[in-house]
């Protein structure tokens, strides 16, 4: 429980840390590129003493790392094109809504139970999470085939939280260092990635020292959000298909919270409706134990 806990602080610092770039004036590729190396090499010196060349590249979950790396930062470029071209809330929900996609292997894969209660509050979440992220101003595409960038954010996000129970539950030895060796190369493989970008077009935003410093910052809360859902797993005595709508609606719940007494942004009573179902959504997948 502290565990998932710990991840949704996180995973919600990971989103008003990106509303504060703006005002801050950070490049956020280059903020992006320098959190890769930066949650990289802090996984790699929990575990400095147990590190050898084999463990890192040459263990059975080297190949997950290396895909969920490649994934990781193709995501973003595809979300940030996204925030340009239809609003930051299509992006948002496409996001956040991809939680039924690891409910539905879970409960194929890993044959967790599914009950009335629980498909109730699944529901309900998926409500919850559409109507307090949907904003009223919206950017309109005459251009029909633009959905396409909403709909890759669904799936491939989606994919990255079944991928990581799944090589959790398949790949990862429970009390080793492999639950921090892992997302230490994944990091780094999007990090290597981005800087092959970053050199092609030659982008020398990322020597600016206000860009360096919001990697770092975003960096370390980007590596606990990853490493504290795995343990989650690891840990929880609830299954996967309770553990990823309660880590996504408390997102949403604690985000929506912090936007509004610090950030001072106006919701919607729509916006509001959906933080109630998300709450009582959260309520019953709990129950649904």
């Amino acid at each position: 429980m502290i565990s998932l806990a710990l991840s949704i602080i996180c995973s919600s610092a990971i989103f008003l840390l990106f509303r504060k770039f703006k005002d801050w004036k950070v490049h956020t590729f280059s903020a992006i590129v320098i959190n890769y190396f930066v949650a990289g090499f802090f996984g790699l010196a929990l575990s400095y003493s147990e590190i050898t060349f084999e463990k890192l590249f040459f263990s059975n979950w080297s190949p997950n790392s290396f895909l969920l790396g490649i994934v990781f930062i193709s995501l973003f470029y595809v979300m940030a094109k996204t925030a340009q071209e239809m609003g930051a809330s299509v992006a948002s929900i496409a996001n956040k809504m991809a939680l039924i996609i690891p409910v539905v292997f879970a409960v194929w894969l890993y044959g967790d139970e599914l009950n009335a209660i629980k498909i109730s509050g699944i529901t309900l979440a998926l409500f919850g999470i559409y109507f307090s992220s949907i904003k009223e101003k919206r950017v309109g595409k005459k251009n029909s085939k633009i959905w396409i960038l909403p709909l890759v954010i669904f799936v491939g996000s989606g994919f990255i939280d079944t991928f990581l129970k799944y090589t959790e539950e398949f790949y990862l030895k429970e009390g080793s260092s492999d639950s921090k060796l892992f997302p230490a190369m994944t990091f780094f493989t999007a990090f290597s990635i981005g800087i092959l970008i970053t050199i092609v077009r030659k982008n020398k935003e990322i020597l600016i020292l206000k860009n360096i410093l919001a990697g770092l910052s975003l960096g370390l809360i980007n590596f606990g959000s990853i490493y504290f859902l795995i343990q989650a797993f690891s840990e929880s005595q609830w299954e996967s298909s309770i553990i990823f709508p309660i880590n996504n609606i408390g997102v949403v719940i604690l985000t929506t919270i912090i936007s509004f007494l610090y950030f001072k942004e106006n919701f919607s009573t729509l916006n509001k409706v959906g933080v109630l179902i998300s709450v009582i959504a959260l309520l019953l997948i709990s129950l649904s134990t």
